[in-house]
């Protein structure tokens, strides 16, 4: 019984001990990280990205937000896994000639996401199995 007992306590000591791992080597944290819009994919694509379009995520305030090129923006977050649901996008309502389209193209992707990737320093945001968006960590 002693056995057992002695047994339980360690079986016990040893699962409640966690280890908190961070992203796979090579890989960057989501939530630390501001993301740089390199390409937009899919119906809106648009083929050059040369502005400084990004998006940051917060995982305390579960909220999202960025530039779209011209406009800052924000949006409800919800992530579980590899799920990703960016909501209620609002911004700022500015014109700056030469960047709407990017823009526009860009905030439509955002709304349609439901997965995400990170592989190494690229962040990648699909619909099911479309690309949607392509990101570099800076």
């Amino acid at each position: 019984m002693k056995q057992i007992s002695l047994a339980f306590a360690l079986l016990v000591l040893v699962t409640s001990f966690t280890i908190k791992q961070g992203p796979p080597a090579g890989s960057v944290s989501l939530y630390t990280t501001q993301w740089i819009l390199k390409s937009i994919h899919g119906k809106d694509k648009v083929d050059y990205i040369y502005t400084r379009a990004f998006i940051k995520f917060d995982e305390t305030k579960k909220r999202a937000g960025g530039n779209g090129s011209c406009n800052s923006f924000g949006s409800s977050l919800f992530i579980l896994n590899d799920t990703i649901r960016i909501s209620q996008l609002f911004s700022t309502k500015m014109y700056c000639e030469g960047v709407q389209e990017i823009e526009k193209s860009f905030f439509s992707q955002l709304g349609r996401a439901n997965r995400f990737e990170i592989n190494g320093k690229t962040l990648l945001l699909y619909l099911d199995k479309e690309l949607l968006l392509e990101f570099a960590a800076e």
